[in-house]
């Protein structure tokens, strides 16, 4: 797997897109879930984009696919 990364063009976000809508569903989950995640601690940062990555998968799941995750994978 390649880490190269080439973008060709201008990359536009439009407000009504999937991807964009995925990212404030995951915003706002994120905000009632942890409210003061405020650790410095290398393992929990590490985690906590794990978290991130993680949810707005979901999020951009249910909102491609009206699939909503049969558990709740914050616990």
């Amino acid at each position: 797997m390649s880490n190269d990364l080439k973008v060709k063009g201008p990359i536009e976000i439009q407000d009504n897109s999937a991807e964009r809508v995925a990212y404030d569903l995951m915003m706002l989950i994120s905000n009632n879930e942890n409210p003061a995640y405020d650790d410095h601690c290398a393992a929990k940062k590490a985690s906590k984009r794990l978290y991130y990555l993680n949810l707005y998968k979901e999020c951009l799941n249910v909102v491609k696919h009206s699939e909503v995750p049969a558990s709740d994978s914050s616990k």
